[in-house]
């Protein structure tokens, strides 16, 4: 699993409408089943989504 910290810029790299779509991680909580919750933000319409990681992540860090 990638290592994410908050303030860091994500992109979602799965087959869905929003790929392109930039995020900034403002909470990141660790779930007991394992894995991460992260509470993203929308650098591009100020929405907010909640996304699951797990062993097949599919976030990526924007350099």
């Amino acid at each position: 699993m990638n290592v994410f910290h908050s303030g860091d810029m994500v992109r979602i790299a799965e087959g869905e409408k929003d790929f392109g779509k930039i995020y900034m991680i403002k909470e990141i909580k660790k779930i007991r089943k394992g894995g991460n919750l992260y509470l993203l933000k929308s650098l591009e319409d100020d929405s907010l989504r909640l996304y699951y990681e797990h062993e097949e992540s599919v976030l990526e860090k924007i350099a």
